[in-house]
């Protein structure tokens, strides 16, 4: 590696905009690719129909998945460390060899192991012995990639290129010869031809290490390199799996319900959408080793100056791909591939703002931040999942493409936020000027993890409890008059109000009628608000206050305006942080603190009095022990709280009971 500076220096200079000598070598390298991947499927359709081109594309994507999964994302984690101040350390480059060698053994004999359920799920008419032989492909697909990873990591991008390249093309040479020598046209000959070829690919990818020198200077393996390089792999291999399930779970699923044949015609339509994926796959494959090599300061002017010109770029090429895909599958794959216009098109306008994921998810994975680009890779996944079970079985390959292009753009927003958060330096509370510093706290602060984790939160539960949002709508709406949802201004972070939402569970103007303060009993409470307040179900809106960055999962509930003027110097650090859904303070102040004073004056009073500083109490001792444990353990509790009280509510005791959210209208 005596060579790095002068690598480390060149590909500076030659990768210093969007428009670079190394990402225009790597875009014309993905373009190969994408050529050779054409042709090859081409080749497989005129030769084995659409069942054989849908079995080809599983047999392409299940080995790489085995691999990488049993490897600890190494691919991923070897360009991260070579590209980094690891890489002066003579014992990485053998550690990182032992573990391709470990990974790939280990993916192999997974595969072995799950043969005969992939056959009776995905292959119902290969033969058991052609998939049991593809777990030599788990082996040439790791040491492939892993070799690809070490050349980007060692800033030689003509070699990665190459390797790109290479694993395509000796597909499209090696099949045809394979058809000419065993006269096979089925599944068969194209198993071969996969194993020819990732062996020959492996040999490709070390040769060009060896020579550029990789073997030379070898230490020996360390341990505590390989917990470092498993971690960091781990963390980044959660983003690549739920990337892979972004962009194949609709292939798997479409295998397992509509057939290989409805598969072959969606992998077609996949195939020309991705020509939108050719400039952003170059650019994050040039800028994740860039970024890796950078300064904080640096990463972070980069990619403010990247970021736009990378979205303009993806957009300004969405008609041109949309015009290709309109008449390229009949012009190359014949008429039975027409069904695959419609999910193309689709795919491509979800793939329009690609560019600025490319940018966002390089800098993340290059700041030594994988665990980030994994949140922002699972926000897509959690709809990948949701919609393709909703949306295939009814409407196939139309309704998996209406998915990908769903998941792409939210995906690409997620990391888009995520990455200029990080480069903004939102290291904590967002507290306005002039608020006292007391607002400041050491520990429990909103960090962008955990706002990532409440969209992901959000997202999924509107998704999942949308019918649920319309029956109880119904339900407020015919059985009491006035507006389905209760607006109500709240503080929140740094003493910014907000509109806070609910389903309405009272009377129209209740405040009015009789204050903040529900009572036991209190007759301003609807029939239906009864049960809404003990499921929590009227809490459900502000899943919105959420998504919209006013709440958060877990934290001090928010408080109305008139109570806060009575805060302490000490107790309005509780604004330092967004306010949650739920609380500590809301789990302990839930039944027994209600009462039935002789006004409205007396119970708010009661309220400063014997209730508002001790909930603050337990809210700012909570946030010196914030984390994601403790937010487990509330979130359990939570749910307790609700069990128990709808349960008390819909079989009432001789003693009246109210819900836990009975503090407020």
């Amino acid at each position: 590696m005596g060579s790095f500076g002068n690598r480390l220096e060149w590909a500076q200079r030659g990768t210093s905009g969007l428009i670079s000598r190394a990402s225009l070598s790597n875009l014309g390298a993905q373009g190969g690719a994408l050529g050779s991947v054409t042709l090859a499927s081409l080749l497989v359709a005129r030769v084995g129909g659409p069942t054989v081109v849908g079995e080809y594309a599983l047999f392409r994507v299940l080995p790489w998945l085995f691999g990488v999964v049993f490897s600890f994302g190494l691919p991923t984690a070897s360009a991260y460390f070579l590209a980094g101040d690891h890489s002066k350390n003579p014992d990485l480059r053998p550690t990182l060899v032992l573990m391709t060698l470990g990974g790939s053994s280990l993916g192999a004999l997974a595969w072995l192991a799950c043969a005969a359920p992939f056959q009776a799920l995905f292959f119902k008419q290969v033969p058991l012995s052609i998939v049991v032989v593809m777990a030599l492909g788990v082996i040439t697909q790791l040491s492939t990639v892993t070799a690809k990873g070490c050349c980007q990591g060692s800033h030689d991008i003509p070699g990665a290129n190459l390797i790109i390249v290479a694993e395509e093309l000796w597909f499209v040479i090696c099949f045809p010869i394979v058809v000419l020598v065993t006269h096979n046209q089925g599944i068969a000959g194209v198993v071969a031809a996969l194993i020819i070829s990732g062996v020959l690919a492996t040999f490709t990818g070390w040769i060009r290490l060896a020579q550029k020198n990789f073997f030379h200077g070898f230490g020996v393996p360390s341990s505590p390199l390989v917990k470092k390089i498993a971690v960091f792999g781990g963390r980044g291999q959660l983003g690549n799996l739920l990337g892979l399930t972004n962009l194949r779970f609709d292939f798997i699923l479409l295998g397992a319900l509509a057939g290989p044949a409805v598969l072959g015609v969606y992998s077609i339509a996949s195939k020309f959408a991705e020509l939108m994926r050719l400039a952003p796959t170059a650019l994050n494959y040039v800028l994740y080793p860039r970024f890796a090599s950078l300064k904080r300061g640096q990463a972070d002017a980069q990619l403010r100056s990247l970021f736009p010109r990378a979205l303009l770029l993806t957009v300004l090429m969405t008609p041109f791909v949309a015009i290709i895909a309109l008449f390229g599958p009949h012009l190359l794959y014949g008429e039975a591939f027409d069904g695959a216009v419609g999910p193309a098109e689709i795919i491509t306008l979800g793939l329009s703002i690609e560019g600025a994921a490319a940018v966002a998810s390089a800098y993340l994975l290059g700041t030594g931040r994988p665990g980030l680009n994994s949140l922002g890779m699972g926000v897509g996944a959690a709809l990948t999942v949701g919609l393709d079970v909703l949306l295939i079985p009814r409407y196939g390959a139309l309704g998996g493409a209406i998915t990908s292009a769903v998941v792409y753009a939210t995906t690409t927003i997620t990391l888009s936020y995520i990455a200029h958060r990080i480069a903004a330096g939102e290291a904590g509370p967002d507290v306005r000027s002039g608020s006292p510093a007391q607002l400041q706290l050491d520990h429990g602060r909103d960090t962008p993890l955990r706002r990532m984790t409440d969209i992901a939160f959000a997202l999924t539960s509107l998704l999942l409890t949308m019918p649920m949002f319309v029956l109880i709508a119904l339900a407020v709406r015919l059985t009491t008059p006035g507006p389905i949802l209760y607006r109500q201004v709240r503080v929140g972070r740094s003493g910014r109000l907000f509109t806070l939402f609910k389903f309405r569970s009272m009377v129209v103007n209740a405040e009015a009628l009789g204050g903040y303060i529900t009572t036991k009993n209190d007759n301003r409470v609807t029939r239906v608000g009864r049960l809404l307040r003990a499921s929590k179900l009227d809490e459900l809106p502000q899943l919105v206050n959420i998504l919209r960055g006013e709440m958060t999962l877990v934290g001090p509930r928010p408080e109305v305006p008139y109570f806060v003027r009575w805060y302490s110097g000490n107790e309005l650090r509780v604004l330092s942080v967004r306010p949650g859904l739920t609380g500590l303070g809301q789990l302990i102040y839930t039944g027994d603190h209600l009462n039935d004073g002789p006004s409205t004056r007396d119970v708010e009073a009661h309220y400063l009095l014997h209730q508002l500083h001790q909930k603050l109490l337990v809210d700012l001792s909570y946030l010196r022990e914030r984390g994601f444990w403790a937010d487990l353990v509330i979130l359990t509790r939570t749910f307790g709280v609700i069990f128990q009280n709808s349960k008390k509510t819909l079989v009432p005791t001789s003693i009246p009971e109210t819900s836990s959210s009975s503090l407020r209208p």
